[in-house]
C-alpha cells in the first residue's frame, strides 16, 4: 500500500476531484478512511476535497443545484451529481498511446487464448471509436513478441536457454547456451543480462539481436571447446563514442573517453571492428594492423571515387 500524501499539487488535485464523483455514486458509504487510502491522500486531504465538491455544482449555484455530499459521519455518501457520474474521458494522446499499446500486448498473446485476443480487440474498437482514428494504427516492436516471451518465461522459471544471437563484437550469428539474470531497458533498447557458458562469462545481449530462443531443460557445460587461448593486445582512441561503439569493443561508457588497451582473438576482427566504427575510434597499435586498416580503408576509397 501506497504511504499518504498530505499534500497534492492543483492539477493532481483537480484530476482526483473529477475522479471522485464518479467513484462516489458507485461506492456509497464508502468510509472516509477507505476512501483517502484508495485515492492514496490522508484523511484530512480527503476532507478537504470533498468540502470543495460540496461547492461544485450547475449554474446557478443554489442548493438545488450544487451536489450534496455527507461525510461528518465518517462515511461519504454523494447525491444530485448527474453530469459527473461518468468518468472522465481520455485525451486524443492518451487513446493513441493505449492502442499501441493494445496491439504490442495482442502480439504477445498466445494463439490459444482466443477470449484474450478478443478482449484485446473489442477494447481498440472501443478506444478507436472514442478517440476517432482508425483501429487500424498499429506497433512494430523492435524485438519479436515470441522471443520475448521465451526469455520471460525462462527468467520466471530460471531456466537455461539456446539462442541463437546476432553479434555485433563479432560481426556474426553464433549459437549459445545462456543462464538469464534479468532485462534491462537502456534508453531505446532492452538488453538481456545473462552468464553465457558458450564464452565463460557474463554478457548483456541486445534483444532484438536475439534470433531464435529456446528453453534448454539441460545443464550445460561451463565453457564450450575449441575457445581460443591467445590473445591479441591492441590500443584504441575513442573519438565519437556510441552505443554500437562500446558495445562492440566491451567497455562500459566511463572507459570511452580515454585511449584503453584491449585484447581480441582476431586480427581480423580487430581490423573489421575499426573500420566500422568510422571515425568514432582511432587504432593506436600495433602499427602493423593500423597499417593494414589504412591499406583496406584507402583501397575503398579509391574504389568508390572510381565509381
Amino acid at each position: 500500500m501506497h504511504m499518504a500524501k498530505n499534500i497534492s499539487a492543483p492539477l493532481a488535485r483537480t484530476s482526483r476531484l473529477l475522479d471522485l464523483v464518479p467513484f462516489l455514486n458507485t461506492h456509497q458509504g464508502i468510509s472516509l478512511k477507505e476512501l483517502a487510502e484508495r485515492f492514496d491522500v490522508s484523511t484530512t486531504q480527503m476532507s478537504s476535497d470533498l468540502t470543495t465538491l460540496w461547492m461544485c455544482g450547475l449554474p446557478g449555484y443554489t442548493p438545488l443545484e450544487l451536489m450534496d455530499l455527507e461525510f461528518e459521519s465518517g462515511f461519504v455518501t454523494i447525491r444530485n451529481a448527474p453530469t459527473l457520474s461518468k468518468p472522465r474521458s481520455i485525451s486524443f494522446d492518451e487513446g493513441v498511446a493505449l492502442l499501441l499499446g493494445l496491439d504490442l500486448l495482442a502480439g504477445s498473446v498466445e494463439q490459444n487464448r482466443q477470449d484474450l485476443i478478443t478482449a484485446v480487440e473489442n477494447l481498440k474498437q472501443k478506444i478507436s471509436k472514442l478517440i476517432d482514428i482508425p483501429v487500424t494504427i498499429s506497433a512494430s516492436p523492435k524485438s519479436s513478441p515470441a522471443i520475448a516471451a521465451v526469455l520471460n518465461e525462462a527468467l520466471a522459471k530460471k531456466s537455461y536457454l539456446s539462442i541463437q544471437y546476432h553479434s555485433l563484437y563479432r560481426d556474426e550469428i553464433t549459437d549459445r547456451i545462456i543462464q538469464p539474470l534479468e532485462l534491462i531497458d537502456d534508453k531505446d533498447n532492452q538488453y538481456l543480462r545473462a552468464f553465457c557458458f558458450t564464452a565463460g562469462a557474463m554478457r548483456d545481449f541486445r534483444v532484438d539481436r536475439v534470433l531464435t530462443a529456446q528453453i534448454s531443460a539441460e545443464k550445460p557445460n561451463t565453457v564450450a571447446s575449441g575457445v581460443a587461448t591467445k590473445k591479441l593486445q591492441f590500443t584504441i582512441a575513442f573519438k565519437k563514442p556510441s552505443r554500437d561503439v562500446i558495445e562492440r569493443f566491451g567497455i562500459n561508457h566511463t572507459e570511452s573517453s580515454k585511449e584503453l588497451l584491449l585484447s581480441a582473438f582476431s586480427q581480423q576482427w580487430i581490423e573489421r571492428s575499426v573500420m566500422a566504427s568510422g571515425e568514432s575510434v582511432e587504432l593506436l597499435e600495433p602499427l602493423n594492423i593500423r597499417a593494414n586498416v589504412a591499406r583496406k580503408a584507402q583501397l575503398i576509397l579509391d574504389r568508390y571515387k572510381a565509381n
